[in-house]
């Protein structure tokens, strides 16, 4: 006699779907890279100019 098949809950998880759309997300925003290159350019300007 074979096994009987696990019952499936199809039901979505509400934590799971929490995780799988923060996945989605990158973890540091674009803005947040473009705004450290341009304060580091700040920077090299100042130094520039002091020295």
């Amino acid at each position: 006699m074979p096994a009987p098949e696990p019952i499936r809950n199809d039901t979505p998880d509400p934590r799971e779907r929490d995780l799988a759309r923060r996945s989605k997300t990158p973890a540091v925003g674009i803005w947040v890279i473009v705004a450290l290159i341009l304060m580091a350019v700040a920077v090299v300007y100042v130094v520039s100019a002091i020295l």
